[in-house]
């Protein structure tokens, strides 16, 4: 029998644990540094794109033709309601007692091209933003992150273990022997 011992499941479970919170405020800092610049360039993304692809060409024909829907549907509801005697106003349905946009299955909306202009930039500004020294950094944090999570999972021996994370995590100025660095400040 083998003097050696392995780490059980729980155990690799903890580390787990314990990298993921050693690494994920330093990683939640650089998502929150890289969601400005994803926003900067959305928004300059959002207007380029639309006249690259002619949206706002589709999308003013559209805000166009629901403007006349709309002037339509105010004439359509004076002409029945206002126009028409008592016992006709009895037998009036529900959509012109009770007018509402909604009532007329309008369809699409020039918000709903918009919005989905605005989810097609936001995707290309986000790969843009990986291109950004806040876009480099998160990646290299996520990296740092998979490979501290790797070793817990591939070392052998927990003996080696707190060696090789604190060589992971050093660059980062992250200390993972937590005792150790409680001893050298007490000194």
């Amino acid at each position: 029998m083998s003097d050696k011992k392995y780490m059980t499941k729980y155990q690799l479970e903890h580390l787990k644990k314990r990298v993921s919170a050693e690494i994920d405020p330093i990683i939640e800092e650089a998502v929150l540094m890289r969601k400005s610049v994803v926003a900067d360039l959305t928004a300059s993304a959002e207007g380029k794109l639309a006249k690259k692809i002619k949206a706002d060409v589709v999308i003013k024909d559209l805000e166009k033709a629901f403007k006349n829907l709309e002037t339509a549907q105010r004439k359509a509801k004076t002409f029945f309601t206002k126009g028409v005697n008592a016992e006709m106003k009895k037998d009036l349905k529900y959509n012109f007692k009770e007018y509402s946009e909604d009532n007329y299955g309008s369809g699409l909306k020039p918000e709903d091209c918009r919005e989905q202009l605005r989810s097609w930039a936001e995707t290309l500004a986000i790969k843009e933003a990986e291109k950004t020294p806040e876009g480099k950094k998160v990646k290299q944090l996520e990296l740092y992150k998979a490979s501290a999570i790797n070793q817990v999972f591939e070392t052998g021996l927990p003996s080696d273990l707190p060696k090789t994370l604190e060589a992971i995590f050093k660059p980062l100025g992250i200390i993972w022997n937590k005792k150790e660095a409680l001893q050298i400040e007490n000194k």
